[in-house]
């Protein structure tokens, strides 16, 4: 008896029991690859008018030598690398295997959907010399609504074969997602649809109204399991947090999330509510220092307040609380330390601080905040960098009264400036005593980038002060310059935002020292390009002082770029290039000002006359 007219006999009889299905399937004919098709019908009167669709089938039967079980609800077997190619290039089909002992006795049947995308990843999983491989068939149904579903999510498959593969990046482009699978949606949990798992097709509807299957995994969450802002409070003893977050995830219990660093997870079981807390060392200063008094507070026994209801009190952790006590006094000498250096507490929410580093600030704290020597005998003395990541704080470290101490002052500190001189190096490397009016002097553009503690809130008192008033307004106007600088190359958006506010301070102050001064008043622009808040009025001045140039002035062809910059008029800052020489060029790309044609890129700003392509 031919095993395979068995294998054809079992899946057709199966198929031919649903009154929406005709299976359509020979055996020993010459056709590649299929041996042949099953049509679906819209209703169960089967005829031209209600043929829906039809779908291609491979069956293969084998002889086992041992009865696959019947708890048994899926199968391996190895298809050749040409089927699979076939079926991806046609729109996919069913692909049977039916396993029987000799005879036709025992009769098996298993399925596998081959989607054109769950085709594409397995071929890509292998290699080139690859013949065979081996995919995962699940045991076939006997319900005629479950045979019927099988066959259409197969029919719906065909929309992958116009698709290219990898396409997941359109989700962001959808209106709309249709997505048709066997597994459909509970919506009292999250859902995973993945190709290696599961057969899904995700249909995505474009603007314009174009549909096309998506190539990606996907996991559905009902509303209860995507985070939400908290309606209510949640206290434990004087802590409150009432800007939290909350999510679902599992049957009994929610993962409520008060701040950054701390979270909250209640288990409802038989209207019994157990509460644990997850705490982590994230958030600024005054953040991790909230959080930890909510924890000491659930430490302490204090009940769990959410909302008006209160939940019993915990029995109290002593051993927990007193080693928080400790985290939470070093936490406190940190606040202290950088309100101190006049650091903004939400830029200590990106510090990278490991071990070491909380001893160095440990000590800072005690030199800097409690003004005493600090034990110690590290080489030298001068200026250190703490490093904090891609951040720093600047101190310098000074002799005390032994050589087991040193002193720690921030150089930044105007109350500080008389305990320290600043050096430089001669021709012959020997250091000499230097006035360079400020300290601000001694650190460049790319060092205050990252330097946190440069108390740029006092930086107009800085040069205000200065005895020479023609030569505080010339390093102030340097100082602008540098400041600008100094932002754009600043990673921190915070600390970049500080650096501009310490520029247009000094504008200000420069503006009301020298009002008719047109290079004060191109600083104050660009630092108002940088805030994106140079609006018509401010281009209308821009124009006017352009046609109010003196061409005959020294840097009149210099400031002509500058307020072209300003205005983006490339095509006419183009032409003034042109009558630059290489000096000036040099000493134009030396500005800040020209950091602001690098944001226009596709402008090309000067390429005949600097050489960009």
């Amino acid at each position: 008896m031919s095993v395979e007219l068995l294998a054809v006999n079992a899946v057709s009889d199966r198929i031919a029991a649903c009154p929406r299905l005709s299976p359509e399937i020979a055996t020993g004919d010459k056709t590649p690859v299929t041996d042949g098709h099953v049509d679906f019908y819209d209703s169960e009167k089967q005829s031209k008018k209600t043929l829906g669709g039809r779908v291609p089938v491979q069956v293969k039967g084998r002889v086992t030598k041992t009865r696959i079980k019947q708890s048994r609800e899926s199968q391996s077997f190895q298809v050749e690398r040409d089927v699979l190619r076939f079926f991806r290039n046609h729109g996919g089909g069913i692909y049977f295997y039916v396993p029987m002992r000799e005879g036709g006795a025992q009769r098996e049947i298993f399925y596998a959907i081959l989607l054109p995308f769950k085709i594409d990843r397995l071929l890509n999983g292998g290699t080139e010399a690859q013949k065979t491989f081996s995919i995962k068939l699940t045991r076939f149904p006997t319900e005629p609504q479950r045979i019927e579903g099988i066959v259409h999510l197969a029919w719906q498959g065909r929309s992958q074969s116009s698709s290219a593969g990898g396409n997941a990046h359109l989700l962001e482009q959808a209106e709309s997602l249709t997505v048709h699978s066997l597994v459909g949606f509970d919506e009292s949990r999250p859902t995973r649809l993945a190709l290696a798992e599961t057969d899904y097709v995700v249909v995505a509807r474009l603007p314009g109204g174009i549909e096309i299957a998506l190539d990606l995994d996907l996991d559905v969450f009902p509303h209860d399991y995507i985070e939400r802002e908290l309606a209510v409070p949640i206290r434990c003893g004087a802590v409150e947090f009432t800007n939290g977050t909350g999510r679902r995830v599992d049957e009994n219990s929610l993962v409520l999330r008060l701040s950054d660093g701390l979270d909250l997870r209640l288990t409802v079981i038989d209207e019994l509510v157990s509460a644990a807390l997850n705490l982590t060392r994230e958030g600024s200063f005054r953040s991790q220092a909230k959080n930890l008094d909510f924890v000491l507070a659930a430490a302490a026994g204090n009940p769990l307040v959410v909302g008006d209801r209160s939940h019993r009190p915990h029995a109290g952790d002593p051993k927990l609380e007193t080693e928080l006590r400790a985290v939470r006094a070093e936490v406190a000498h940190l606040i202290e330390l950088f309100d101190e250096l006049a650091i903004s507490d939400d830029l200590t929410a990106s510090l990278e601080i490991d071990d070491r580093t909380s001893r160095v600030l440990l000590a800072l704290h005690e030199g800097i905040v409690q003004d005493r020597a600090v034990q110690g005998t590290s080489d030298g003395t001068g200026r250190f960098d703490i490093s904090l990541g891609s951040h720093k704080v600047m101190v310098i470290v000074l002799p005390a009264e032994d050589d087991n101490h040193r002193r720690i002052i921030d150089p930044f500190d105007p109350a500080k400036r008389d305990r320290f001189r600043i050096y430089q190096l001669d021709d012959n490397g020997s250091p000499e005593p230097t006035e360079l009016g400020t300290v601000y002097e001694s650190v460049t553009p790319e060092e205050m980038a990252s330097v946190l503690n440069l108390r740029l809130r006092n930086i107009v008192g800085t040069y205000a002060v200065l005895d020479d008033r023609a030569a505080a307004r010339g390093k102030a106007n340097l100082m602008v310059l540098r400041l600008l600088s100094a932002a754009d190359l600043a990673s921190d958006p915070g600390h970049r935002d500080e650096l501009i506010q310490g520029a247009a301070d000094l504008c200000d102050w420069l503006r009301s020292e020298e009002p008719d001064s047109l290079v004060h008043r191109i600083n104050s622009w660009q630092v108002r390009y940088r805030l994106a808040a140079l609006d018509d009025a401010d281009r209308r001045e821009i124009r006017s002082a352009r046609r109010s140039l003196r061409r005959e002035e020294a840097q009149a062809a210099l400031l002509e770029v500058c307020l072209l910059i300003l205005l983006e008029d490339y095509e006419e800052l183009d032409l003034v290039l042109q009558e630059l020489d290489d000096d000036e060029v040099a000493v134009l790309k030396s500005w800040p000002v020209w950091a602001l044609t690098r944001r226009r890129p596709e402008a090309r700003v000067g390429a005949a006359r600097l050489g960009v392509v």
